[in-house]
Formats: structure tokens, sequence, C-alpha cells
């Protein structure tokens, strides 16, 4: 029987790698990692979000470039994930601040840019003095920019690898400040959702005190968002796995709370040197945040920490977010009544509440002052504003004409789609079981295509199940993206019948009133998005409940596994691409087997999970259509995943309108001779 061991969570590699100067060795566990690698592959620990060695022998293109007619870029001061950072110059006041350009198939996905330029709004609000501050946003030649107080220091992450542990008294200070920052934040309805010690700016002043000041607010969510993943589940995860409170983990809604956990668990790495839980892999480390108690600060270090210590970092790190503390302030309280107790906060006047000391910068740093200045002098030129309020009345007529023309077309029941409706506020309404039909006509530029929006009801916002199927058009690769009201993130992108195909949607769970479904094509960097005004696709749904004996998506990991009943069978459907359904037993197992059953289209396979000791196997004998067994080893823990095998290429990516069975039978796999003999 073909079989494969590996980890739990972990992919088995395609292509082994040379053992080059490019591999970084994890500070963690000593894991060596390609260079490009955002988390280590052993231990899940954070590599610098991707963070690639800089060339300094090539010269950078953008090195002296103007941007938006004010920014003249400077130096390269590093890579991430998201994009690059630059010291530039502000050649109208002279000041130097930093630059972060997003990456170019980030800049050009229109979704993105959009979530960006709110997000970058939001955090532009933030004026707290522990909180990096965000001048301007906006793009230029093609470029997305933001623009930030430039600061001389380092991270808090840099910090614990050079120095280790840090005294309480020190890591109390630190956090206090930390808390400050985004109790303005939380007031603002700002919640960072990727507060880690990476994300904590340290500064000294000139009389030598420690100023902690938090960056990139409102922009976690732009994170591992790149536009060609062919399925996102509800609340996809966004953050790092060291930090992430439980209910991140679980895809749910994540408040101000959340960020309390992170602030926990960084004063915890900050005060010990270690992350609060430790695995071989991310969703080991996830697993553990989820269901391991917790070990206090003092019981993981071989040093003296107070009591306070654990006090304090145990109840931000409380997995129930109600037993946490509730507020920043709440949580801020608490260190400065220890700082108080040693008699240490007194002497430092940025430890005042609240605090609103300005912080110094780096010498030549523009600061808010310097910015607000230089566009207070625009304003008294009049010619800013009177080109704001040009465009304001020009776009108040427009977005007046085409509201009351949708709302004149909307006195018959439609048929077909209402152009424009590529924004929310535009979107055609989508009855149920009503089929209309569309076009993915003119581009709206050079790097986007056209964009339909349909808004659907979910009466009451009950749990129900929707079945969505989209005809494909002849010349285009369509993506079907499914987003809560309100919010740009989609719980679900069904991209799996490629150029031509149809996609279809089958039991997605849909738990509030709205959703926006979003048509679009599949936009490639660097090619020119399709044009088609003559075929038109149509789109139909309709929702339906629970059925008994029924997979419950979503069911795509460990944590949101349904639970397979000893000696029982279970229904399931791979309903789109790159659908991954997860069930658990209940209770311990004797040894035993699991049998699947075959979908003509798909060439399924079945992995079998160790909880306790954090294996897994493959197991994919058989073809396309034909049904796979696997092995139930003795014991607790037990899981079995379903998924279609994704090398195989002949084979289709979701089977939305056929049902699998799986059923767990309590006895051991036969042989091959007892096969045959029963055959």
């Amino acid at each position: 029987m073909a079989d494969h061991d590996e980890a739990v969570g972990a992919s088995a590699p395609h292509h082994a790698h040379a053992d080059t100067l490019d591999i970084r060795s994890c500070p963690v566990c000593g894991r060596r990692n390609p260079a490009d690698a955002r988390f280590c592959g052993g231990c899940g620990q954070g590599l610098g979000e991707g963070e690639e060695p800089r060339q300094e022998n090539v010269a950078d293109p953008l090195v002296g470039r103007v941007i938006a007619d004010r920014y003249r870029i400077v130096e390269l001061l590093g890579r991430g994930g998201m994009g690059v950072v630059y010291k530039v110059e502000h050649i109208h006041i002279g000041k130097l601040m930093a630059m972060k350009l997003l990456h170019g198939e980030l800049a050009r996905d229109r979704n993105t840019v959009r979530r960006f330029q709110r997000e970058a709004e939001a955090a532009s609000r933030l004026s707290h003095p522990n909180t990096v501050q965000v001048f301007d946003f906006g793009r230029s030649e093609g470029l997305m920019y933001l623009v930030m107080e430039y600061l001389e220091g380092r991270d808090l992450g840099e910090l614990v690898r050079e120095e280790g542990h840090l005294e309480f008294e020190r890591v109390a200070r630190i956090g206090a400040q930390i808390c400050a920052s985004i109790a303005e934040a939380h007031e603002n309805g700002v919640v960072h959702r990727d507060l880690k010690p990476e994300n904590v700016m340290i500064i000294k002043t000139a009389d030598g005190r420690e100023i902690a000041k938090v960056l990139d607010f409102g922009l976690a969510k732009l994170r591992d968002h790149t536009g060609n993943m062919s399925v996102t589940r509800a609340g996809a995860i966004v953050g790092t796995p060291y930090y992430m409170p439980p209910e991140q983990i679980r895809g749910e809604q994540v408040d101000a709370r959340g960020d309390l956990y992170a602030v926990g668990a960084l004063l915890y790495k900050a005060a010990t040197g270690v992350p609060p839980y430790v695995a071989k892999t991310p969703m080991g480390v996830l697993t553990k945040h989820l269901t391991e108690e917790l070990v206090l600060p003092s019981r993981r270090s071989g040093f003296h920490l107070p009591g306070e210590a654990d006090a304090i970092i145990g109840r931000a790190m409380e997995k129930d977010r109600e037993k946490r503390h509730q507020s920043a302030d709440e949580l801020r309280e608490d260190l400065l009544g220890y700082l108080e107790s040693v008699g240490s906060l007194v002497s430092d006047p940025s430890m005042s509440r609240p605090s609103t000391r300005p912080v110094a910068t780096a010498g030549g740093a523009a600061t808010r002052a310097d910015v607000d200045g230089y566009e207070r002098r625009l304003r008294a030129r009049g010619i800013l504003g009177y080109f704001l309020l040009a465009a304001l009345v020009a776009g108040l007529a427009v977005a007046g004409f085409f509201a009351w023309k949708k709302y004149d077309a909307r006195e018959v029941v439609p048929t077909a789609e209402s152009e424009p409706n590529d924004l929310p506020e535009n979107a055609d309404e989508l009855p149920a079981e009503v089929e209309l039909t569309g076009k993915l006509g003119e581009r709206q530029s050079t790097e986007l295509g056209d964009v339909d929006l349909y808004r659907i009801e979910n009466p009451g916002g009950q749990r129900r199940l929707l079945d969505l199927h989209v005809n494909g058009l002849p010349n285009i690769d369509m993506i079907v993206d499914v987003v809560r009201d309100g919010h740009s993130d989609p719980v679900l992108s069904a991209d799996s019948a490629g150029i031509g195909g149809d996609e279809h949607i089958r039991g997605f769970p849909l738990t509030d009133s709205a959703y926006i479904v979003r048509v679009r094509e599949r936009w490639i960097a660097g090619q020119l998005p399709t044009e088609n005004v003559s075929d038109e696709y149509s789109i139909r749904f309709e929702l339906r409940e629970q059925v008994e004996g029924e997979e419950s998506e979503v069911n795509e990991s460990l944590e949101l596994a349904n639970e397979l009943a000893v000696g029982g069978t279970i229904t399931g459907r791979i309903g789109w691409g790159g659908d991954v359904d997860t069930y658990c037993f209940p209770e311990a197992v004797e040894e035993s087997h699991v049998r699947l059953s075959g979908v003509g289209s798909l060439d399924l396979r079945l992995r079998t999970v160790d909880r306790v000791l954090q294996r897994s196997r493959i197991f994919d004998e058989a073809g396309i259509g034909a049904p796979e067994q696997a092995p139930i080893t003795a014991g607790q823990g037990r899981c079995v995943e379903v998924s279609v095998d994704p090398e195989e290429e002949r084979g289709a990516r979701s089977d939305p309108e056929n049902t699998y069975e799986l059923r767990h039978v309590a006895a051991p796999l036969p042989t091959v001779a007892e096969e045959e003999a029963e055959g």
C-alpha cells in the first residue's frame, strides 16, 4: 500500500534543497530553512516574515527616485512578506521618514489596494507617542506606499535574541507602553491582530530611557493575501503562531482582548527568553495555544521572576477571553501597579497616567508636528481645498446619478447585472433561486479586470448551507469570492475549474444575515486582464439546512474537525477547489480501519493523524474514482483527513454534486489475502 510518513501539519517537500549559504538556521531549534521562508519548518519560529539577505553589491533602482513628488528614496532598510522599507527624505521639509512599498503583486490586486487604503487611513489617525506615526499613504506610478515615522533602534525580538531574557521590571515598563499604544487604537476601533516582539521598536532617549513604539497597526489583515489561493476558509489565520490568541486560531472574530493575549505572550518571551508554547511545527504551536495549560513564566525560567509576573502574564493569556483583562488600560494598570510596588514608577515620566509625553526621534527625522505644519502651509495657499471641494461635488453628482439609475432599474425584477456593480454599495441584489446573467467585460485598467458584486441574504442570520453555481466564460479563469457584508476578506474563494469552467460551491455554511458574492477573473501580474463583451455567465444560489449524517463545514483543520463516532459513518463532499475535510474520534479507539468510497472524477486520498505523537500518514493507493482505506492505530487523539491528491493532474479538483462515504470499521485492516478470500 502506498503511504507516506510526515509530521502533522507539514507538507512533504517536492524538491530537495541544495545545502547552500542561502539556507538559514532557526534561532530556536537550529533547523536550516530556505532564504524565503517566513517560519521555521521545524518549530514554527518566525524568520523575519520572509526577510531576505540584503544584497549590498546590487544597485537598487529605486534609490534616488522621488515618489509622489515629495519623497526621495535614500536607502533600503529591510524587506518583508508585504514589501520593502526604505529611508526617505521629504524634499519639501528636509526631514527623514520611513516608507513601506507593497510588493508589486499586492499593489496590483484591487481588493488589497482598497483594504490597504482603509487600514492605512485608520492607522494614520493614531497619534499616541508609543505608536509609530503614519504620516501619509497613497499610490504613485503603480507603487502603493505608506510613509511613517523613521526611528533608530532595535525591535523587541532582536533585543531578546541579543540580550536574552529581560528583568521583569524592564519588561513591565515596555509592556505598559505597549498597552498605552494599543489602548488608543482600540478606542478608535483598530485591532492590531499581529502583535509580536518584531512589531515593537525599542529606542533610547538622550537620558538613556527606553521607549517602546508599536508599528504595523491596521496592516496585519493584508498579510498572506496574495489573491492566488484557491480557498480561504472563514476567519483565515493571519498572525504569528507564538503570539496568536485561541479565538483567532479557531477563525472567530478577534476583538481587543485578542491583542491583550498577544501582549501577554510577547511579555512571556521577553521575561523568559522563550515563547510560551513551542512545538515542532506551526500547527503544533497553534494546537498548544488551544489545548495545553500555560506553564507560568517563573516555572519556565532558571532565574527568579516575581509572583506578579505569573499573575499578570497568566491572566493576559487566559484561553477564555472573558477571564482576561478586558481592556488594554486594565492590563497597563496591573503593570504600573507592579512598577509602583518596586518604587520605579515615579522616576520615569513616560510611565505617567496617561502617557502623553512626546518621544524623541532620530536626528533629522520628521515628527507629526513637521508634517502638520507642512500641510497647514499647503492649505494656506487655498489650492488644495479648492480641488478637494470640486472633486467632492463631482463625486457626489456621479454617485447620485448611478444610485438613481440602479434604483430606477430595480423597479422591474432584474434578470441581468446592472453596471457598475464593482463596489459593495452598488452590488446587485441576487434573490435566492433566481438566475442572473452578467459579463466580465470592459477592464477597469491595464492591471484590473471587470468585477461584478452580488448581495445575497441569509434571513435572520441563521446557520444555513450555501449552494452556488456560476457558469463559466470560454476564455476566462473565473474566481468566485464569498465575503461577509461589511468586511473585505473573503471567507471562501472558489477557483477549481480553470479557463472556461463552471465554478461551484456546495454546502458552505453561512452564519451572517448578508454576504457579497464577487465574480472576477484570476488576475496574473504582468498580464493584461481579459475582456469578454459578447459572452454571458449566469449565477444562481440557494440556501438549505444541514442534513443529518452530513459533514459540517468548515472542517479543514484539526481545530475545526467534525466528530466521527467510533464505528460510525459520515457523508461528505469536496465542495470546492482546495476543500479538505477533517474528522476526529471523540474517544479512544481500538486497532481498526476506515474505508472511503470513491467519487467518479476525484483521486481521493486519506490521511490518518495521531495527535498525541503529532504524526500523520497519507494513504493514496487507488486512482481516480476508486475507494481508499487506511489503518487506525489504537489509542486516543486519532483523526482522519479526506482530500484530493494535488499532484494528480487528470482528476478534478472538486465535485460538489457527488458525495463520498467515510466509514469507521471496528476491525484491523484486512490483509491482501483476506481481501481476496472475501472477494
